[in-house]
């Protein structure tokens, strides 16, 4: 490790350090417990750094040497690299963290990553270098549903076959384990990897002036005791309205408590509502008739065009803007929103997705990750499996706590409620099957598309019309992970 490289690992590991001592713990009642917490004022250091060790270790190999073999990992789009892969140290903590992590993750296998962009943007290469019998890449990413139609040709491993990965591991969120393996058989991949799966996670940013000015206690004590609902949700947000341009007319231009695209990515999964589903022998079947997609579907359409609260707009960039200048009291949206705050005077608060109703377990925050496949192709899966695991295990140890301890949690939240929030965030998230393998239509898009300014909300009549479209596709898909067995 060169001087430079050594001051800046060491810099970044005081940065961490201090950011995970910074940060609040989760409440037990409402979320799974956070691998990472505030430290038992009776105990050595040796006892926390043993006990750090257990909960965060991985289980390779120490011996592991690949020669300083290349790790080729294939992106659809240059955007989609600086998540997973950083080329070099730039000051800035995150992508210093990735930095970090891949050094470590290099030096400790002696491989080395390298990106590959598709030719096409595009994965048609991927599936046309697998059909070629082409070694072309070692692990590929792309587009959340396009590399779910593309799975289902059966260019992928399945990656319960593939050595050294080990799914109970915290790296591995245990919701997107669940929700993307049928029949015992998973073939995407969501993880700490890369950190698009915290930066596409879902939770409501709420404008804490205006839940003062509106007289709205703020909700920080409900999601704590598992009473932050749907309906306390709505609560809170249908009266809060403003004529603010004087036109008599409510437009763009007005104070909304939430004004929001139709589009309402991953807001479904957030409520454990699961379109698909599968039976005690493997297979997946529809389950349309859920009452509680039903309720969810006419209770959003009620806080969005009955009451005074609630405004559909064309685009997300719309609503973003009006969070930034303080006239819409609450989004839902993804982390990654944060780039947009950064010049905004808005004090704003982290709430996660609330529950459907308080028999609702946890909380579950939806994501739309940009998941990873091994392609059939790849020859020694026992390398694939070690360095994936080592990236995603670095990662939970390196880039979460600074994506979220340093960059979230004291650069841009104004409470340590927030943060708390945050870790129910982080440790609820979910990847869902039913809207990775959607195809851009059906039950996994039943209320973005019922929430769409030219749909009246007939839920009846938009399952009979999927009805036909949707059993093809279970068929397809039920063909396909019954054929992996």
């Amino acid at each position: 490790m060169s001087s430079y490289r050594r001051t800046a690992a060491l810099t970044l590991a005081a940065l961490i350090t201090l950011g995970t001592m910074a940060s609040c713990g989760e409440s037990a009642d409402s979320a799974p417990a956070s691998t990472t917490s505030a430290s038992d004022p009776g105990s050595s250091p040796a006892e926390e750094t043993t006990a750090e060790e257990t909960i965060m270790s991985d289980e390779l190999p120490s011996d592991l040497d690949f020669g300083g073999r290349e790790f080729r990992l294939g992106f659809q789009s240059a955007e989609q690299v600086p998540p997973a892969i950083a080329e070099e140290a730039t000051g800035d903590v995150v992508n210093d963290a990735v930095f970090e992590a891949n050094m470590r993750v290099s030096e400790r296998l002696n491989v080395k990553l390298t990106t590959v962009l598709y030719d096409d943007g595009g994965m048609a290469p991927v599936k046309k270098a697998v059909m070629a019998g082409d070694n072309a890449y070692d692990a590929v990413t792309g587009h959340d549903i396009s590399i779910g139609n593309l799975s289902i040709t059966g260019i992928f491993m399945d990656l319960y076959d593939i050595g050294y990965l080990d799914f109970d591991k915290p790296w591995w969120p245990s919701y997107s384990v669940d929700s993307l393996t049928v029949n015992g058989h998973m073939v995407l991949l969501s993880g700490f990897n890369s950190y698009e799966n915290l930066q596409g996670t879902r939770c409501i940013w709420m404008n804490k002036k205006l839940m003062t000015d509106y007289a709205k206690p703020l909700p920080y004590d409900s999601v704590r005791d598992g009473t932050w609902t749907l309906d306390m949700f709505i609560g809170c947000l249908e009266d809060v309205y403003q004529d603010l341009n004087g036109d008599n007319t409510r437009d763009e231009g007005d104070l909304y408590g939430w004004a929001t695209a139709s589009s309402l990515y991953a807001y479904q999964d957030s409520f454990g509502i699961e379109p698909y589903k599968e039976d005690e022998n493997g297979l997946l079947y529809i389950d349309a008739s859920d009452e509680k997609l039903l309720t969810l579907v006419n209770k959003t359409r009620h806080a969005l065009y009955e009451t005074d609260g609630g405004l559909v707009l064309e685009v997300h960039e719309t609503t973003d803007e009006k969070f930034r200048n303080g006239t819409n009291m609450f989004v839902c949206r993804p982390l990654s929103m944060v780039s947009k705050m950064r010049d905004s005077d808005v004090e704003y608060g982290f709430l996660p997705m609330p529950k459907f109703d308080e028999s609702q377990e946890n909380y579950i925050s939806g994501s739309t990750d940009r998941p990873y496949a091994v392609p059939l192709t790849a020859s020694d899966t026992d390398f694939v499996g070690a360095v994936l695991e080592a990236m995603a295990s670095e990662g939970y140890r390196t880039v979460r706590p600074a994506y979220f301890d340093i960059a979230l949690k004291n650069k841009y939240t104004y409470d340590d409620d927030s943060a708390e929030m945050l870790d129910i965030i982080g440790n609820t998230i979910i990847l869902d099957f039913a809207y990775i393998y959607s195809d851009f239509k059906g039950f996994a898009w039943t209320v973005m598309n019922l929430m769409a300014k030219n749909s009246n909300g007939d839920f009846a009549s938009y399952a009979a019309k999927q009805e036909k479209s949707e059993a093809k596709r279970i068929d397809k898909l039920n063909a396909f992970f019954q054929e992996l067995g």
